[in-house]
Parts: structure tokens; sequence; C-alpha cells
């Protein structure tokens, strides 16, 4: 859904403007004169906000409507990586219309408790007043951004998110269920886009880069997408591990690489990349290249990782960084790896996490896609493309019980 403030001398003039952008078909959210401020205010001409919201996906037309007809969604069952490594389809009728579901019936528990609470204020037609705290005139808007802030979503970020909402208020007589999906699809918009792996490409040598600090389960996402891309997808890949710091490192990835029949090839400088990576394109589909952990602190190391990324220009290039570090630290990281190369992020340990808000915030503040999380130590099967539906649930705390669909407990027998 596409929203967006329109603001001109008076509605007459504002509608053509919203019909020839948003179509005929354009809803009215609200209508709010301009308030004058300032001295100088009392000389200015009168003006008008309106809020309108269209739909940009034919898809999602008429899916809220059929959505109340039906019961809510059990909780999503958590599918492995092997059946789920292709990009998410938030658009899908079976993906929203499930998630409206359970966003139009725990918006209308909230909408009736909040109605309760203010009736004696509803009764009376005037305007209804701000509570000191309140950052939204209308109380849904309000409730949309305090559970984000529960999940420990940053202010700024929360109000990006609902900025096209800013001039709704109680007055706007705003169908609820636009409000929802207005915020629904700005979560979603923010994530969608990131680059996955071409899983259908083969003879072409793909050549996947992954980098990151020590310590985020970088040789482990590896071995999860080397098992993925062997098993389910019958894909040749190759392996290249540039982690000499660590023996531990090496002998892991040697492992996986055996029980897989793999080709693994150990580089200990940038200049013997080039002959490695060359015998390994010439027989297999895929090539993933292991780095060695560098901090964003250390220049001398970033250095070496830059020497080793100019020895394979046309490579697609991951960081690999955990969501359970600090969101201070992860800017660091992502602005320092960020002066070496453009990448996609893949996000580790959702499942040590308490909420998804700092995976949100990274996105968003910093411009970057997540591609893929992981959430467990089991190969292959605790990681998947990243879902911006499932997270955007997750953040208007609308998934079964406290914790996050990531989170959930696993079987240890």
């Amino acid at each position: 859904m596409k929203v967006k403030r329109y603001e001109g001398k008076s509605e007459a003039a504002l509608m053509p403007i919203i019909i020839e952008e948003m179509g005929e078909g354009a809803t009215i959210i609200s209508v709010k004169q301009k308030p004058k401020t300032g001295f100088f205010g009392f000389f200015r001409k009168p003006s008008v906000i309106i809020t309108a919201a269209c739909e940009d996906d034919l898809e999602l037309i008429g899916l809220i409507n059929k959505s109340e007809a039906k019961a809510p969604a059990a909780r999503e069952e958590q599918k492995p990586l092997s059946t789920d490594l292709e990009a998410s389809k938030p658009s899908a009728s079976s993906s929203i219309e499930e998630s409206m579901s359970i966003l139009l019936k725990e918006a209308r528990k909230a909408a009736n408790q909040i109605e309760q609470e203010n009736s004696n204020q509803l009764k009376n037609k005037a305007e209804t007043p701000k509570k000191p705290d309140q950052k939204y005139a209308h109380s849904m808007v309000q409730l949309f951004y305090d559970t984000m802030i529960k999940q420990e979503v940053l202010p700024d970020v929360a109000e990006h998110i609902l900025r096209e909402l800013e001039s709704v208020d109680e007055d706007s007589q705003v169908d609820v269920r636009i409000l929802i999906k207005a915020v629904y699809s700005s979560i979603v918009d923010t994530l969608k886009g990131s680059t996955l792996i071409d899983t259908s490409k083969k003879g072409e040598s793909q050549v996947i880069v992954f980098m990151g600090p020590t310590g985020v389960g970088k040789t482990t996402t590896i071995a999860k997408l080397s098992s993925v891309l062997t098993l389910k997808h019958n894909l040749k890949v190759g392996l290249i591990t540039a982690d000499t710091y660590r023996i531990a490192a090496v002998e892991q990835l040697k492992t996986y690489a055996d029980i897989l029949g793999l080709d693994i090839r150990v580089v200990y400088n940038a200049s013997e990349m080039d002959e490695h990576l060359k015998a390994l394109r010439a027989k297999c589909d895929i090539v993933l290249i292991d780095t060695a952990g560098r901090s964003h602190k250390h220049a001398e190391s970033m250095g070496e990782l830059k020497a080793l990324l100019d020895t394979i220009p046309d490579s697609k290039r991951y960081l690999v960084v955990s969501i359970t570090t600090r969101y201070n630290d992860l800017c660091k990281i992502v602005n320092m790896f960020d002066q070496q190369t453009d990448f996609n992020l893949i996000f580790t340990k959702l499942d040590e996490a308490e909420a998804l808000g700092t995976l949100m915030n990274l996105c968003c503040l910093m411009g970057k896609k997540a591609a893929y999380v992981t959430f467990g130590q089991n190969v292959p099967d605790d990681m998947e493309a990243i879902k911006p539906d499932k997270v955007a649930k997750s953040l208007l705390g609308l998934v079964e019980g406290e914790a996050h669909p990531y989170a959930e407990s696993r079987d240890t027998k």
C-alpha cells in the first residue's frame, strides 16, 4: 500500500493531483487544516493537508475483506532453508491474507480497549487531546509506535515507518484496516529487495564472498548454505577458505566439505586466490569463499580484506553480523566494511535475541538489505532467506506469546 501526504490551498486544488498520481481508486485517510503558526501566520492564506492511500500491488486488493471471514491464522511453522532458499514473496495472497487476518484481529481488540478507556472523551465531539507522552493524535497509530518501541525499534525508525500517518487523528474516522495495511506495508517495503543466491543458474560459476567480524557464525553459515545448495538444489559447490588465522575454522569447513564431497582450497594470501578460484570455477556452479574475521577497529586487517576482494571483482558479497551485538558497534562494523565494498547482510543468532528491532534499525538507518537469517546451530535447517512479512508481524507484536518467531524452543534430543 502506498500512503502519501499532500499539502495545498484547498481540497479542490489537491484532488486532481491525488487522482493523477494515485488513480481514481485512492482512499482519503484524513483532511486537516494546517494551523497558522508564528506572528505572520495571520497574513498567510489557509492551507489543507490531505493524507491519501492506494494499493500498489494488485494482489493486495480485496484481501482485507476476505480475511474478516477467516479464523485467526495458526502460528507460522518454521521452514528450513532447504525448502525456502529463494526470496519470499510478502505480497503473495496466502502470506498477506494470513498476516492481515492476525493484524485485523489484534488491532480491533486494541481499538475496542482504547475506545472503552476513552468513552467519555469520544462522547464529546471535541478533538481528543494528546497525553503528555503521546506522539500521535490517532490512538491506533500511537499503539503501533509503542509496540515497535517495545520490540527495540529505535524511535527515529518507528517515526520513519509511521511518517505518512502523522496527520491522522481520531476525527479522521479512517478504517483501522487501512492503517494496519499502511504500517505493515511500510515495514515490508523497507526490508524487501535483497540480493539472494540464484539457485537456477548452472554452469555460470557464481562466486560468493562472506565477510564479518570474528565469532559471528560465518563458517557455520557457509556450511549451511553448502548443504542446501548441494543436497536440495543439486548444484556443484566449491569452497575456498582464507580464514587461516583460526585453524579450527579451516578444520571445521574441511569436515563439512568431506561429508558433502566438496572440493575445498585453502588460500594463505591474496596472490594465491586467482589460481584456486580458476580451478574451482572450471567445475563448480557456485564457489563460496570464507574470509578471516576482521575487526572494524584495525585498519590493517581491513586493508588485507580489500586486497583479497580486488582479486574477485565479479563476486557477490555478504557481511555476516550477529544480531546480539550492540547496535552502536553494528553501525561501526557496517560503516567500516562499507568503505571496502558493497554487500547485503546476513543476521545470525536470531534465536538468542529478545526482539528483532536491531535488524530493522540497521536496515533502515544504514541503507542495507538483509538477505538471510540464521537462528541456531543445526546444519542446514536453522537458516532461511529473510521474510519481511514475518519480521513485520514480529515488530507489530503479532506473534503467539512474547517471543519473536525465530526464538522458538527446539527439540534438542
